[in-house]
């Protein structure tokens, strides 16, 4: 029984692998603003041997991630000296590990049976393997939840210490996503009164309010530090204060958010297929039929918390006057998943309910299997947009090449402003040529790397040249690349003025 429950749980892993590690195996992965804002923080811990009490940051502003993240890669990063495409395979790593304690998890919660089918629906679920080529903090999100569900459900069934240990892993969330934990920090606390009589135990409030704040330490110690500035933001956020980009009022909002908790009901599902939606709603109706009728069911209680907790968490959102992003909620997988595991159990026990759990796997296995197909048995497509890695290592490649030895300047230019990634890129070649070196200033011959502009803004390169270089250098060069990225090779001879400032803001990144 031992082998067969490891083999079983060896090909989920494997179906988790095969389904988000094919742009990795094909030697690239989506390089964004995202990935190298992390690169160059981990660079600081790594290379700088710079202490940190905040990470990256986050969607609010003035509000930040915690330093774990950073300090989770920082190892990785060491090991590949840097290499950006050494931490892609972390990625794959992150995912896998993620399938696996959701069967650790589940197994303790449900026996080896739940454990299995549990791992199973976190790895086929889009949540897990879809944001594998564009990793972010957010992406170890289920990984917390896990944590938190298992000391919650523990909770619900009459171990009132385990919210101590929820609380902290409540608060740890805020380290890797922050936007969704401030809407998971009350419906935790909203779950604390469903423990029977656990409001009266005092000691297990002081200690679950000491742990909470404990995972906050470092959130608290910068915030002293920097007159609440994190503070003031979230109370900006949630009070409607100043009406930044994105503010949705009341009614656009209650719309959007609706969407967003839909979406979320649907993480478990490999993809959108109405078959599968079908299937799914008719599972879980099925089992909230059977469980009202059976109020010995030793799962009820759990069962329904489950099922509501995406509901009372896009309650609090409300407040949240800005869209949520998919990756604000990727740990919200785990509460669905647990619901619609306990779901399946039950009406497992009922000839048609047996019929609907065979069909939702037959046709979620034929969804995969074309998949796969698609990804390993038919040509691979490789990604060589601008934001691909292998595309922005080419460029950057080139240029070396092109430049040979001395110093040379260059600049970038993207819609967003944000020039991490070349910057990052720099920096690792430079490593590797050292009789070549890039500075962000204009040198007698000046690489101007332009990403591809906004729809409709053809003007946008000669503005940038013109408004924010402040340069008349005459153009070498140029080289245009599959990706959609030009370069340009200057030669500036005559004295120009200084680039403007706000250039280099896209290097603040904290």
């Amino acid at each position: 029984m031992k082998k067969i429950k490891w083999f079983l749980l060896f090909i989920i892993l494997s179906i988790a692998f095969l389904l988000g590690a094919r742009m990795i195996l094909s030697g690239s992965f989506f390089y964004l603003y995202d990935q190298a804002r992390d690169y160059l923080l981990v660079k600081d811990v790594v290379v700088n041997h710079t202490l940190m009490l905040i990470g990256n940051r986050s969607g609010l502003g003035g509000f930040f991630h915690g330093p774990l993240w950073i300090y989770a890669i920082a190892p990785i990063y060491a090991l590949t000296r840097g290499n950006p495409f050494g931490l892609a395979y972390f990625y794959i790593g992150l995912q896998l590990f993620t399938v696996f304690v959701g069967y650790l998890v589940g197994s303790k919660l449900y026996g080896n049976k739940g454990g299995l089918l549990i791992a199973l629906l976190i790895a086929l679920s889009p949540a897990t393997w879809s944001p594998v080529v564009n990793t972010v903090s957010a992406d170890a999100e289920p990984l917390v939840y896990l944590a938190i569900f298992y000391f919650l459900v523990r909770f619900l069934r009459g171990d009132t210490k385990s919210f101590i240990l929820a609380a902290f892993f409540t608060g740890l969330a805020f380290q890797f996503e922050t936007a969704s934990s401030l809407a998971l920090l009350p419906t935790v606390f909203v779950m604390f009164f469903f423990g029977k009589k656990a409001y009266r135990n005092i000691k297990v409030i002081l200690l679950s309010l000491v742990s909470f704040l404990l995972s906050l330490t470092s959130f608290i110690l910068f915030d002293l530090r920097h007159k609440f500035l994190m503070t003031n933001s979230i109370l900006g956020a949630f009070s409607g204060g100043a009406k930044g980009n994105g503010y949705m009022d009341l009614s656009t909002r209650i719309v959007s958010h609706f969407s967003g908790l839909v979406t979320a009901y649907q993480d478990p599902l490999f993809n959108q297929n109405i078959l599968l939606v079908l299937l799914f709603a008719a599972i879980v109706i099925f089992a909230l039929v059977l469980i009202i009728k059976n109020k010995k069911y030793e799962y009820r209680k759990e069962f329904f918390l489950l099922l509501l907790f995406p509901a009372i968490f896009f309650a609090f959102f409300i407040f949240y006057a800005y869209p949520v992003w998919p990756e604000y909620v990727f740990g919200l997988l785990i509460p669905v998943t647990f619901a619609f595991g306990i779901a399946m159990r039950e009406v497992w026990k009922n000839v048609f309910g047996k019929a609907l759990v065979v069909l939702f796997f037959l046709v979620t296995i034929l969804n995969v299997s074309v998949y796969l197909h698609n990804q390993y048995l038919v040509k691979y497509q490789a990604n060589d947009t601008a934001g691909s890695y292998k595309s922005q290592q080419a460029l950057v490649e080139w240029i070396y090449k092109n430049s040979g030895s001395g110093k040379f300047g260059y600049f970038v230019y993207t819609p967003e402003i944000f020039t991490d990634g070349m910057d990052y890129l720099f920096y690792w070649y430079g490593k590797k040529n050292p009789s070549t070196i890039f500075e962000n200033k204009k040198d007698l011959a000046t690489y101007l790397i332009m990403y591809p502009h906004l729809a409709n803004d053809n003007g946008a390169y000669n503005f940038w040249k013109k408004n924010v270089l402040h340069t008349q250098g005459k153009i070498m060069e140029t080289k245009v690349f599959q990706s959609g990225i030009t370069v340009e090779k200057l030669s500036i001879q005559n004295p120009e003025p200084p680039v403007d400032p706000n250039y280099y803001q896209g290097l603040i990144f904290r």
